[in-house]
């Protein structure tokens, strides 16, 4: 049975896409279809040209990446949601975005960050609860965070598997 994953994040370092890479990666080793898409940011130009290093990864990830688009998400079975650690704002802007075209009973919505701090991505499991999608928390977990990512892709997706089975 065909399982549909979407994976949206912001990252302005790098940091949280190494981690959507992973998720996808688990996600893709449970034999899932996947889309990649990064959130543009929500800064002025003059703020990230301030800094080098983000404008440089943007400039990376804007050639390596598309934004998420209008059919994505009543394609996808799963969507994980991944944003730095210090702000999910994009991502909740992401959310907002999808109640033009929602609710989205019976998908799967898995929220995290670097660390999976609870404050950044509390606001993120209440917009996709809001939005009628099932919330699989990433489990409270330590080691290399690309490892837990992966994992968690690869959980998800197949928990998405059983769910469309039993429907």
């Amino acid at each position: 049975m065909d399982v549909n994953v979407l994976v949206v994040f912001y990252s302005r370092y790098g940091k949280a896409e190494r981690l959507a890479l992973a998720a996808g990666l688990g996600a893709i080793q449970a034999k899932a279809n996947i889309r990649l898409r990064r959130v543009p940011d929500l800064a002025d130009e003059a703020t990230i040209t301030a800094d080098a290093s983000w404008a440089e990864n943007r400039e990376r990830m804007k050639l390596d990446y598309v934004a998420p688009r209008e059919a994505d998400a009543p394609w996808a079975d799963v969507i994980f949601l991944v944003t730095p650690i210090d702000t999910a704002a994009e991502i909740d802007r992401y959310l907002a975005a999808l109640h033009a075209h929602g609710p989205y009973p019976g998908k799967i919505a898995a929220p995290f960050c670097p660390g999976n701090r609870a404050q950044t991505v509390a606001q993120l499991y209440v917009g996709a609860a809001c939005l009628g999608m099932t919330v699989v928390p990433m489990a409270a977990t330590t080691g290399y965070a690309v490892e837990v990512a992966r994992t968690y892709g690869r959980r998800v997706t197949e928990m998405a598997r059983a769910l469309k089975a039993k429907s």
